[in-house]
């Protein structure tokens, strides 16, 4: 079943809605397709250019409206939801790091459970073998090992130093208006109040936990200054012990008890380090038996192990290149790369110039 839905890998690709900082990816990602790879500025050239060829069109998920949608399949064009995959780069995306991977969806796309994504049908079908288990679980050591995370960011420690006998609980923030939390559902916070999202979880969490130790990390995208969902200090320490803006997440999910998360990619790494993990929404790990789930799925009933997420989520699912060539490779080859990368990143020019560019651009509402 979802075999059938990867059929955009037999025909030619146009491109619209990608960032221009990723299309050394997705040149290298799509280097295997028929025809000419091409890149266009309009959604109407792009549907023209994709009807000619007979080819998919690859475009960044939110960029593409439901009118346009509508268009695609009027014309009979299928439609391929890019996105940023799980282990991404040295980086944000958001200050235009290239992404060394990718997700490339024909169905939906990981972070909305309003419709099914190719992750969630091979997820609730695919069978998987003890071979590819074995690639899992020895994946998940992997990325334990080299501390592998999404952006790999912030000042990297073997354990953060733990300061309180009581019971650490973490809590990773979020952007307000990203998708995952826009497209998510949550049967244990009402997501539709208006209120922030990060505020509602922090309430719910020390309600819930008023003798536990928590602790909360902004985003490090609003940290920032390049999305929305910032709060005050005042209004993070009402609620948490401590805020923590430095120290690398893998070092805080080391350091911590229990996760709990709307949607964040950072449950999915803490269950990877064996932590208990609360999941207040219904991101792409929930739902299989494998965290505390507090939102029904009713899709998803299949009983998945650890490793067996690790293996179709991580390896199946995204599209890799090595974060220096560019050239198309394994997810095992990527998360080496990244963290030779990281362990020798030294902060550029270039860098700093980026990161002003990218707040000027949020500022200005590009």
């Amino acid at each position: 079943m979802a075999d059938q839905s990867r059929d955009w890998m037999q025909r030619p690709a146009i491109i619209y809605g990608v960032g221009f900082w990723n299309r050394k990816s997705i040149r290298g990602m799509l280097a295997h397709l028929p025809g000419k790879l091409r890149f266009c500025r309009s959604f109407e050239r792009a549907l023209l250019k994709a009807r000619q060829a007979n080819a998919s069109l690859f475009a960044w998920t939110t960029r593409l409206s439901d009118d346009q949608r509508a268009a695609c399949e009027k014309a009979g064009v299928p439609i391929v939801n890019v996105e940023d995959g799980f282990i991404r780069s040295v980086g944000l995306g958001a200050a235009f790091v290239p992404a060394a991977s990718l997700i490339m969806d024909a169905s939906g796309i990981y972070y909305d459970p309003s419709r099914p994504s190719d992750l969630e049908i091979m997820l609730e079908h695919d069978d998987v073998s003890a071979g590819e288990r074995a690639r899992g679980e020895a994946f998940r050591k992997t990325l334990v090992e080299l501390g592998i995370s999404k952006y790999n960011l912030g000042q990297r420690h073997d354990q953060a130093p733990r300061s309180t006998e009581r019971q650490v609980i973490l809590i990773p923030g979020q952007v307000s208006d990203d998708a995952s939390i826009l497209k998510s559902r949550s049967d244990s916070l009402d997501l539709q109040s208006g209120e922030n999202p990060n505020l509602l979880l922090l309430k719910w969490v020390r309600e819930h936990n008023p003798d536990a130790f928590i602790i909360f990390k902004p985003h490090p995208d609003v940290t920032s200054g390049l999305r929305k969902g910032g709060l005050s200090d005042e209004e993070m320490l009402t609620f948490a012990d401590k805020i923590e803006r430095q120290v690398d997440i893998i070092a805080l999910i080391r350091q911590c008890d229990i996760l709990h998360t709307i949607s964040s990619l950072s449950g999915f790494e803490a269950l990877l380090r064996g932590k208990q993990v609360v999941v207040h929404g219904l991101p792409f790990y929930a739902g299989w038996g494998i965290g505390l789930d507090l939102t029904a799925s009713p899709r998803r009933n299949r009983k998945r192990t650890l490793d067996e997420l690790v293996f179709l989520a991580m390896i199946k699912y995204p599209q890799y290149v090595n974060p220096e060539s560019f050239a198309a490779c394994e997810a095992e080859e990527t998360a080496c790369a990244l963290s030779g990368l990281r362990n020798h990143k030294v902060e550029s020019l270039k860098d700093i110039i980026m990161l002003h560019l990218a707040r000027l651009a949020f500022r200005l509402g590009f």
